[in-house]
């Protein structure tokens, strides 16, 4: 039984691993995001796209990692050992 128990155990960690990882779930603004992947491994650098505004500021939140710019519209993250959740929030700049 416990042959069994471990061969399934090892199973489900293969399998889970093959499919994509973790989740990346868009909670907010996700028509301000151009481009988002919905999984990625653990140790992967995600790269988010945005819309570009000109007559706000944009605010890119995603929980328990570190966001790093890259240029205007493009950020970049590594992922986590869990899923992982991103806001996009748009607030005026007081320009328009």
């Amino acid at each position: 039984m416990k042959k069994k128990l471990a061969a399934i155990a090892i199973l489900s960690l293969l399998i889970s691993g093959c499919f994509g990882g973790h989740k990346i779930i868009v909670e907010t603004g996700d028509e301000d995001l151009v481009s988002c992947p919905k999984r990625a491994k653990t140790g992967e650098t995600v790269t988010v796209e945005t819309v570009i505004v000109s007559d706000a500021d944009l605010y890119l939140i995603v929980d328990g990692v570190n966001l790093e710019p890259i240029r205007e519209g493009y950020y970049e993250f590594e992922m986590p050992d869990h899923d992982v959740s991103i806001k996009v929030v748009i607030k005026s700049n007081g320009l328009a």
